[in-house]
C-alpha cells in the first residue's frame, strides 16, 4: 500500500466514523506530520478524496470535509446498479472462457481471504471483482462510464462492508454473480447485480442513519 493509499484510507475511516465532522479543514501540512509523510502523497490522497467527494476544495478555505448527502449518495446507488446490471448481462455474454476462470479465482482468493480475517485484502479482491465484471462487457464506452461513476462510491463501499454480517453477505452475492456469469445465464446475472449494488445502498444508508440517531440522542442529552 502507498503512503496515498494509507492517508486516505485513514481520512476515510475518520470522516465515517465522525472524527473529522463535515466542515472540518484539511491541513495539508498538518497530515503530513501525523503520518509521518512528505506533502506530495498528502497531495494525492486529497484529490483522491476529492473525486469521491468526501472532501470539498474552495476558494481561500482549502480543503474541507464535505457534508455527506444522503439522498444524493442513494441516487448515485440506483444509478450505479443499473450500470452495474447491465454489465453483468454483457458479461456473462461476452467474457471469455478464460475470464470466466480468472473470475472463479478471484472468488475464491475473496473468500480465503475473508475466513482468515484479512479486512483489506478482501475489500481490495472484492472491489477487482466488480471491475473484471464490468472490463468483461468488452464495450469502451459502457467500461469508461460505469468506472466514472465508480470512484465515486469507492469509499463509501469500502465503508458498509464493516455493518455486521455485511462481508459474508456481499461475499455470498458474488458468488451467485459468478456463477450465473460462468454459466452464461445473462438475465439472472444482471438481476442479482443489480440487486448487490442496491443493497449496498441501503445498508449505507441505514448505517448513516443510525449514527445520526445516535448524535442526535447525544445532543437530546447534553
Amino acid at each position: 500500500m502507498t503512503h496515498a493509499q494509507t492517508v486516505r484510507l485513514a481520512l476515510e475511516d475518520d470522516i465515517f466514523a465522525g472524527r473529522l465532522a463535515p466542515g472540518a479543514s484539511l491541513d495539508e501540512e498538518a497530515l503530513a506530520r501525523r503520518f509521518s509523510v512528505s506533502r506530495t502523497p498528502v497531495r494525492e490522497a486529497m484529490l483522491q478524496l476529492i473525486q469521491s467527494g468526501l472532501v470539498e476544495k474552495r476558494p481561500r478555505q482549502g480543503a474541507i470535509v464535505a457534508q455527506i448527502d444522503l439522498s444524493d449518495m442513494i441516487r448515485l446507488f440506483e444509478v450505479m446498479s443499473e450500470l452495474e446490471g447491465i454489465c453483468a448481462k454483457f458479461a456473462a455474454r461476452r467474457m471469455t472462457p478464460q475470464e470466466r476462470t480468472a473470475l472463479r479465482k478471484l472468488h475464491e482468493a475473496s473468500e480465503a481471504a475473508y475466513k482468515a480475517n484479512k479486512d483489506d485484502e478482501y475489500y481490495h479482491l472484492s472491489r477487482k471483482f466488480h471491475l473484471m465484471v464490468i472490463e468483461g462487457t468488452h464495450n469502451h464506452e459502457l467500461i469508461e462510464t460505469t468506472n466514472r461513476l465508480g470512484i465515486k462510491l469507492v469509499p463509501y463501499r469500502r465503508f458498509q462492508l464493516s455493518y455486521p454480517g455485511r462481508s459474508e453477505n456481499n461475499l455470498r452475492d458474488h458468488e451467485h454473480i459468478m456463477e450465473a456469469i460462468c454459466a452464461g445465464d445473462y438475465e439472472k446475472a444482471a438481476d442479482l447485480f443489480r440487486k448487490h449494488t442496491n443493497v449496498q445502498g441501503d445498508v449505507l444508508a441505514e448505517y448513516i442513519a443510525l449514527g445520526d440517531r445516535e448524535v442526535s440522542k447525544l445532543k437530546s442529552a447534553g
